[in-house]
């Protein structure tokens, strides 16, 4: 039976600190039953403008770089137990379990959600902008780079993983 199991969606990524790996995560947080990882919700349309010319061989995480910082919100949460401690799972939390749950787990491990990109087939670019702040249809976003910043190292592990049958797959 698996130690951890993770609730995420395909247009959801998780993400760990540099110096930091999921294994080191999942032993930090081993006395709990149950976690929730907080939410980076990123928008489906506006990239920056420095990707204009290469956005056709970027990958959707690489030109999506703005997260949206809405404040006084409650944003979804997804999670992650530990199976021999679960009775039954929900949809963003289980609460039939054994054990401790904990919400604490900022700075450890995060998920970026890119809601709505998975279900459009054409470019998601819609907004090209070149600032580290903007307001976009009265949100608020920030330059967010984190994921585009390990984009080699996931290209590199999906060409050893599963070689190169999909390099010239469009993007």
């Amino acid at each position: 039976m698996a130690k951890w199991i993770f609730f995420f969606d395909v247009d959801e990524f998780i993400y760990v600190p540099p110096k930091s790996t999921i294994r080191s995560v999942l032993d930090s947080l081993s006395e709990y039953s149950q976690f929730t990882i907080e939410q980076m919700p990123m928008s489906s349309k506006l990239c920056h403008t420095v990707d204009a010319a290469k956005r056709n061989r970027k990958w959707g995480f690489e030109k999506l770089v703005y997260r949206d910082v809405k404040k006084g919100i409650r944003r979804d949460r997804k999670y992650a137990i530990q199976p021999r401690n679960v009775f039954a799972t929900g949809v963003h939390m289980s609460q039939n379990l054994a054990g401790k749950t904990t919400h604490k787990t900022e700075g450890r491990i995060k998920y970026f959600h890119y809601h709505g990109t998975i279900a459009e087939r054409r470019e998601p670019c819609r907004y090209l902008n070149n600032s580290t702040e903007i307001n976009y249809e009265k949100t608020p976003y920030v330059l967010d780079t984190t994921l585009r910043d390990v984009a080699g190292a996931v290209k590199k592990f999906e060409l050893k993983m599963i070689g190169p049958r999909l390099q010239n797959t469009r993007q």
